[in-house]
C-alpha cells in the first residue's frame, strides 16, 4: 500500500523543471542524430576560373574552428563572378580580438584572380540569439551573405559561398575547417550526444530527489497491505 501526498508548490517547480529538461535533451539528442546524418552527405564543390576581385568589400565572420580548436574570425572576400557577386571564405584570424579592416590585405590567394575551388555553401538562417553585427567594423557573428553585401555597397550577391583551403603566408594550404555539409556545424555530433545525457541525467536526478524528500518527510510511506480475513 501506498502513502503519497505531494507538496502543491515543490510539485508544480519539479513538473516544470522536469519539462525543462526533457525538452533540452530531445533537442541535443535531435542535433546529435542531425549532425550524425549530415556528415555523411558530401558537400558540393564549387571552381569559379574567371572572377574579379574586390578588394574593398572584406567582411569578418566570427568562429570557432574545429581543428585547432580557436575562435577567431574568418575573412569573407567578395569577387565578381560573372553578373554575382560571390563571398569567398579565405582565410582566418585566430583570436577574439577583431581585426581591423583598414589593415586587412585582400588574400593573395584571390588577387590575381587565379581559379579557386572549394566547398559551395548556402548558410542557414541565424538563430534569434545571434548577436547583432558590427556594421562599422564589418564584423558579423553570423553568415548573412545579402546583408554583408549591402554593408560592402554590394548588390546581386549569390546565395552561396564558397569555403576555399587556407593559405598561410608561406603558400601553405589548410583545408577549410568550416567546408561542412548543409545541417552541419563545428560542434562536432558526439558533443550534442553527450549534451543530451546530462540533461536526461539531471531529469532522472531531479526525479529521484523527489520522491526521496517526499519519503524524508514523510510524505511518501509503503506498507504492506494486510492479509483479508474471511
Amino acid at each position: 500500500m501506498i502513502r503519497f501526498r505531494p507538496m502543491p508548490l515543490l510539485t508544480v517547480f519539479s513538473i516544470i523543471a522536469l519539462a525543462v529538461l526533457i525538452s533540452l535533451g530531445r533537442w541535443q539528442w535531435e542535433r546529435f542524430e542531425q549532425k550524425t546524418a549530415a556528415a555523411e552527405e558530401p558537400v558540393a564543390e564549387m571552381t569559379l576560373a574567371n572572377y574579379a576581385p574586390i578588394e574593398a568589400g572584406l567582411q569578418f565572420v566570427y568562429g570557432v574552428r574545429p581543428d585547432i580548436r580557436e575562435q577567431g574570425w574568418r575573412v569573407f572576400a567578395p569577387v565578381q563572378y560573372g553578373d554575382s557577386i560571390v563571398f569567398i571564405d579565405a582565410d582566418f584570424f585566430v583570436g577574439a580580438r577583431a581585426p581591423d579592416a583598414s589593415e586587412v590585405r585582400f588574400p593573395a590567394s584571390l588577387r590575381f584572380g587565379a581559379p579557386v575551388s572549394g566547398a559551395s555553401i548556402r548558410p542557414e538562417e541565424s538563430g534569434p540569439l545571434t548577436r547583432a553585427p558590427d556594421l562599422l567594423r564589418r564584423l558579423w557573428f553570423a553568415v548573412n551573405l545579402d546583408a554583408m553585401g549591402r554593408n560592402a555597397g554590394l548588390e546581386n550577391v549569390a546565395d552561396y559561398y564558397i569555403a576555399t583551403d587556407y593559405v598561410a603566408e608561406d603558400g601553405r594550404a589548410t583545408p577549410n575547417p568550416f567546408a561542412l555539409a548543409p545541417g552541419a556545424d563545428a560542434l562536432p555530433p558526439e558533443r550534442h550526444m553527450g549534451y543530451a545525457l546530462t540533461w536526461f541525467g539531471l531529469a532522472a536526478v531531479l526525479f529521484v530527489i523527489y520522491f526521496a524528500y517526499h519519503i524524508n518527510v514523510g510524505r511518501l510511506a509503503f506498507r504492506a497491505s494486510r492479509p483479508r480475513e474471511d
